[in-house]
């Protein structure tokens, strides 16, 4: 028998009606005429197809095409499709054909089946293909291999790279020869429609099973993008209800896709007209006034927020659930929002992370510096000074080395360029590393790999370090350059130490995105184990 594929989704054990499966479109081409509905009792338990014939239509690349070559005929495409609905073992399956999976209602289905089952039957040793996006570089990618590879060898970073799609050859146990898995599952093998309850019954029982605990797919359950859309709108729900309470458990935050190099934020929905110098959830609660108690999620994607740039084109709007970042407990499970997307993280992998961040936390043992902000004449709108400026300040205020934007290069190596750090303090041995705000995930986890980059960098090409006395030499002379040649002669270990300036929370307290913690505390175990310190600080801004 030749090889077939066919595609399943897993209705939630609440829906035994196959008509609530069908999106609202969906049940709209049910009355057309050319729709078949044909009730099957002796297929597994009791069936129904759906067979939606299209209209056709001429496909726009022929009538592009017939604009410069005279060719004929009644060229016309149509976009049928149909839907296998089948119930077994108490629970309905639906079996896709062409583009029927545009008319699966999201809501009424398993959202995490085909995942769930693939990494039950697969082996984790023979993978062809892997859908990921990681949370600490906001990257999505696909990683392909002509050859059968492990699945570590993908080059996953634990948590951070979350697993959405997975295909490969399953295990010498398994019913199917292969596997696809997402939302739905796509089994390939030596067998027919006939076989699809059959093949039902086992993919149902690996959707429950645990195998995967014991092979390298375990990493999956530190953090799992939530796909069920109703757990999703409960999360939405109970996070409004959190934002109403002002219980802090939620803060404002950047989308990698907006710039964070703005001289105000204001919103748009709320009646408050205000600007204001800083992102905050706050300064949303306070122009919300009186709707705060009405709040909703519908109200969360409405409402925007708006940019402002001394250069008016580089102005951006995004909404304020897209911006939300924060934890809530919901059924004694801990989920996480960031860029407006759902995660489920394990609670002791949370409080492991939790508990490295609070050691990394270091007092600032300066004093207070803040960032100078300005104001128009009408004192409303402000505008806080640059990284460069404040950097600039900041180490005329310790008296340290100001290397900000200046590049060592290593000798021979291409492209090696590094900036070692903002703030070079000589005499306390530390690499110092300043950035404003932390409310964005992407930027934050970038900041921590790349000071600990060049942290690294200095340890493996010992030339880095004459790049960095030549450097310190030519900015601040030659009794500097012999200061730092003593220290890096001691036996004292080296301090790479973040700096954060941010606004505290609501109790009091600094934080920063539970996804870029993750980062970090990858980033300070490849530096302590080259044998630095790793501190973070915060500053009021």
């Amino acid at each position: 028998m030749a090889k077939q594929t066919h595609t399943l989704f897993l209705a939630k054990p609440d829906i035994d009606d196959f008509d609530r499966l069908l999106t609202e479109k969906a049940r709209d081409r049910v009355g057309r005429d050319g729709t078949q509905i044909l009730d099957i009792a002796d297929f597994a338990d009791g069936a129904r197809l759906y067979v939606f014939a299209g209209d056709f239509f001429t496909p726009t690349w022929v009538l592009e095409l017939r604009r410069h070559f005279p060719f004929g005929g009644n060229i016309a495409s149509c976009s049928a499709c149909a839907l296998l609905m089948f119930r077994t073992e108490g629970r309905i399956f639906i079996s896709t054909y062409a583009h029927g999976w545009m008319l699966v209602e999201e809501s009424n289905i398993e959202g995490d089946f085909g995942l769930r089952v693939a990494i039950n039957l697969l082996n984790d040793k023979k993978l062809k293909r892997l859908e990921r996006a990681n949370l600490g570089d906001a990257l999505r990618g696909v990683s392909l291999s002509p050859f059968q590879r492990d699945f570590t060898s993908f080059g996953l970073d634990d948590a951070l790279d979350l697993v959405r799609k997975i295909s490969g050859t399953t295990r010498d146990e398994a019913t199917a020869d292969s596997v696809t898995g997402a939302k739905s599952l796509k089994i390939t093998g030596e067998f027919s429609i006939p076989d699809l309850p059959e093949l039902a019954v086992d993919a149902l029982t690996a959707f429950g099973a645990e195998a995967y605990k014991d092979t390298s797919f375990s990493v999956i359950d530190f953090v799992s993008p939530v796909m069920d859309r109703r757990l999703i709108g409960r999360l939405d729900d109970q996070a409004c209800q959190s934002i109403k309470d002002e219980a802090g458990e939620f803060e404002l935050g950047l989308p990698t896709t907006n710039d964070s190099d703005s001289v105000g934020y204001k919103f748009h929905g709320p009646g408050h007209p205000g600007t204001h110098p800083e992102l905050l959830l706050s300064n949303y609660i306070e122009a919300l006034g009186d709707e705060l108690a009405t709040l909703t999620p519908k109200m969360l994607r409405e409402h925007k927020i708006g940019s402002i740039h001394q250069d008016a084109m580089r102005n951006q709007k995004w909404s304020i659930r897209q911006s939300l970042i924060g934890s809530i407990v919901v059924d004694n499970s801990r989920f996480a929002i960031n860029e407006g997307e759902w995660y489920q993280v394990d609670q002791l992998f949370k409080n492991g992370i939790e508990e490295r961040f609070q050691q990394t936390c270091h007092h600032w043992e300066h004093g207070a510096f803040p960032m100078i902000k300005t104001y128009d004449a009408k004192g409303r709108t402000g505008t806080l000074e640059s990284e460069e400026s404040y950097n600039r300040r900041l180490a005329n205020h310790l008296g340290v080395c100001l290397l900000d934007r200046q590049l060592v290069d290593i000798p021979d190596i291409q492209r090696s360029n590094f900036e070692v750090c903002d703030l070079l303090d000589v005499p306390g041995k530390r690499f110092l590393h300043v950035k404003k705000s932390s409310r964005r995930s992407s930027v934050l986890s970038h900041f921590f790999k790349q000071g600990s980059n060049s942290a690294q960098q200095l340890k493996r090409f010992p030339a880095a370090w004459d790049g960095l006395l030549a450097m310190v030499q030519g900015l601040y002379g030659d009794g500097i350059r012999q200061q730092l040649a003593d220290t890096i002669a001691d036996d004292r270990r080296w301090i790479v130490e973040f700096l954060i300036l941010d606004t505290p929370r609501a109790d009091g307290s600094f934080n920063i995105p539970f996804f870029s913690k993750i980062t970090l505390r990858n980033e300070a175990i490849s530096l302590l184990a080259q044998e630095y310190d790793v501190r973070l600080s915060f500053m009021n801004i």
